[in-house]
């Protein structure tokens, strides 16, 4: 039997806000889930145009005591005025009034859910009660550049925005690209493709074909340009910032080509961040939802068998 109930006043909410100048509110649930004894406040990702514009603006804009991309906390803030009320009259009643929150999304509803993650942690949007977020998919959102709070000496970010980072879990299937989309990394694979395309341009189509579909190998000078291109770190342009994925951990679902089985790697979001966007074939079917369905069922699968 499920163990999650609906309510009904979240009917609404499925269907979008259209108001002057302004983008639809992101279609979102919520849910009780009785094991966990959490309402689960579900976030949909990038499914319109709207949605789309979204996504694009990634310029940072202060918030909650950082940078956060500009988009996505602008509809965290539109997700919470249109139901945060509701969500918090539903911590009132009997049955609830001992429930935390899970925030959860993939793609744009991944890094919104992220940045409400922290503003219900600095702005204690539901009082003291728990609040975890599980991210699939998300963007880097985030930007932690506050003073420092621990008195190390360096950069961190304060106590309630570093308990938020501390209850997310973020997710990453395979070559998906979005979870490394960010101004400075396109920015940087801007650069790295024009020095391909500097030592392809004369380079006959059907070559390129099969190099691209691994039939022929890379020439190294092709090689030598992109380390050389990689070495020279553009200048920061107005709205840009190093943003992070917000989470304690991004699990990194890796397929073994060999033996088809799926494996998870516990990975730094700070390292993560570093890397630059994969181009390959599989880019952005990886990005599916049902991919990282897939990819989840597999690796639970797997430590179920293991612990029997």
């Amino acid at each position: 039997m499920c163990s999650v109930s609906f309510y009904s006043f979240l009917i609404p909410r499925f269907l979008p806000l259209f108001t002057l100048n302004r983008c639809s509110i992101l279609h979102h649930f919520a849910a009780v889930d009785k094991k966990s004894k959490s309402i689960v406040l579900a976030l949909r990702g990038t499914l319109s145009l709207s949605g789309a514009i979204v996504d694009v603006q990634g310029m940072s804009r202060n918030f909650c005591l950082g940078l956060a991309h500009q988009g996505m906390a602008e509809m965290a803030e539109a997700v919470w005025g249109a139901s945060g009320e509701e969500i918090n009259n539903l911590f009132k009643e009997d049955a609830l009034k001992d429930h935390g929150l899970i925030i959860t999304g993939h793609s744009l509803g991944a890094g919104t859910s992220c940045l409400l993650n922290i503003k219900c942690h600095v702005e204690k949007l539901v009082g003291n009660r728990p609040v975890k977020c599980y991210a699939f998919a998300p963007p880097p959102t985030f930007y932690p550049c506050s003073d420092d709070a621990t008195g190390d000496g360096k950069p961190d970010p304060p106590a309630l925005v570093n308990l938020a980072i501390k209850n997310t879990v973020a997710y990453i299937h395979d070559n998906d690209a979005v979870p490394f989309l960010s101004i400075a990394s396109v920015r940087k694979l801007a650069a790295l493709l024009d020095a391909v395309d500097n030592k392809t341009e004369h380079m006959w189509f059907y070559n390129r074909w099969k190099i691209f579909h691994e039939y022929k190998d890379i020439p190294q000078d092709i090689y030598d340009a992109v380390a050389e291109a990689a070495k020279n770190e553009a200048s920061e342009v107005d709205g840009e910032c190093r943003m992070i994925i917000p989470a304690h951990v991004v699990v990194w679902m890796k397929k073994n080509v060999i033996s088809g089985d799926f494996e998870g790697y516990g990975c730094d979001a700070s390292a993560v961040a570093k890397n630059t966007v994969f181009i390959g074939q599989d880019m952005f079917s990886d990005h599916l939802p049902e991919q990282y369905e897939d990819a989840l069922d597999a690796l639970l699968e797997e430590y179920s068998s293991s612990t029997n």
